[in-house]
């Protein structure tokens, strides 16, 4: 049977990743650009052939590669079909990838041969023609919502002298004319570079939610800001887009210190929190922001047990659906992609796991994020299914 991807992860180590930058406008949206929408990383192979023995088929690179295993790479070209579409890699050396087919080819790969890292499918509707402001629309019809993303240098955007904070406008809207015509819903500000820094950065989606991951300030923590929508209980739902956002509007403002212990991060990976959090109406469809929470285990999932559990030597998972509840606590729908590890385990950050006891066939990702806006508190597993599917 054919298989999907439909949750796909980046991050700044991949072959031609872009990177986030200290005081560099137009850094981040060029990392959301390449990840919803273009892909990116290309290279043309040496030769591209099936692996019998592996039955794998072989990408080889005289020159070398960063391509990453469990990511998911789209190739193009071929003249034996079957090696274009998507594919996971499976396995890497330094000058080649294995990945996986749908079918056992008939022939070696010819043709204008080209491989890259695959995008989530979100489309750029609008763009002001430099890229730095865009707007972004998740793929097919899923409601009346875009994210308009504004990563210039505008006025205020980054405090050079004081507190080294750098930040981006993300803005929830609809009827959309251009990229300067709209109708705003919500506007906030996201971390616009990695100052500070290791610039370490991780992204997980699919064509309706996205998870970006920056790691910023002198605390170098990542915080989790989504945007995109979720799984609406409400039929004819058209409101169902969810965002969350830094704690201030502020570069210079004395709680957005990137370079002291002050609150510049969230509190994403913290379960029944409203802060920072914003959906783009109640459930009943009146023009009105709301604030949303996920209502998952424990506090933040991971505070639920020790790991190893010590009466069985486990390690647990929720993987059931995460709720989000409106701020008066109404049941809205589920969060998709998310999972909660249900201990803590530094040793995962990055870690891709497959088929756990009991989750045959099942793939997650875990990363950490923070569970409060301070400095001083440290950050969290949390986890995400980047199954393939067959279909």
């Amino acid at each position: 049977m054919a298989k999907t991807y439909p949750t796909l992860w980046f991050n700044e180590s991949m072959q031609g990743a872009a990177q986030t930058g200290d005081s560099d406008a137009g850094a981040m949206i060029a990392i959301l650009k390449a990840c919803l929408v273009d892909g990116f990383g290309s290279l043309v192979p040496d030769s591209i052939v099936w692996d019998e023995t592996k039955a794998l088929a072989k990408a080889s690179f005289s020159a070398g590669h960063s391509y990453l295993k469990d990511s998911v790479i789209a190739c193009s070209g071929s003249a034996v079909a079957d090696y274009n579409g998507k594919h996971r890699i499976i396995e890497i050396t330094s000058t080649e990838i294995y990945f996986e087919l749908d079918t056992v080819p008939v022939a070696a790969a010819s043709g204008s041969l080209e491989i890259k890292i695959a995008p989530l499918g979100w489309e750029i509707t609008h763009s002001n023609g430099t890229n730095d402001i865009l707007i972004f629309r998740p793929k097919g019809n899923l409601g009346a919502v875009s994210l308009r993303v504004d990563n210039t240098a505008w006025d205020g955007w980054y405090d050079s002298s004081t507190t080294k904070a750098c930040h981006m406008k993300v803005e929830m809207v609809e009827d959309v004319s251009d990229i300067d015509t709209y109708q705003s819903i919500f506007e906030h500000h996201w971390p616009a570079t990695g100052n500070l820094s290791d610039h370490k950065w991780d992204l997980v989606g699919d064509g309706r939610m996205i998870f970006l991951l920056p790691e910023y300030g002198q605390g170098k923590k990542q915080s989790c800001f989504v945007a995109g929508y979720i799984d609406s209980i409400r039929a004819g739902d058209e409101y169902h887009f969810i965002m969350n956002h830094l704690t201030t509007t502020t570069v210079n403002s004395s709680s957005n210190e990137w370079d002291s212990t002050d609150n510049i991060y969230n509190n994403f990976a913290k379960n029944k929190s409203v802060s920072y959090n914003v959906i783009a109406r109640k459930y009943h469809q009146l023009e009105g922001t709301d604030s949303w929470l996920k209502s998952g285990v424990g506090e933040n999932g991971s505070d639920t047990m020790p790991m190893p559990n010590p009466v069985d030597n486990g390690f647990y998972l929720n993987t059931q659906p995460i709720m989000i509840q409106e701020s008066d606590l109404s049941f809205r729908g589920y969060m998709p992609m998310l999972i909660e590890p249900l201990a803590e385990y530094s040793a995962l950050f990055r870690k891709n796991i497959s088929d756990f006891p009991e989750l045959d066939g099942k793939t997650y990702r875990f990363l950490r994020s923070t569970k409060s806006n301070s400095y001083n508190l440290d950050e969290v597993l949390i986890g995400f299914d980047i199954s393939s599917v067959e279909v």
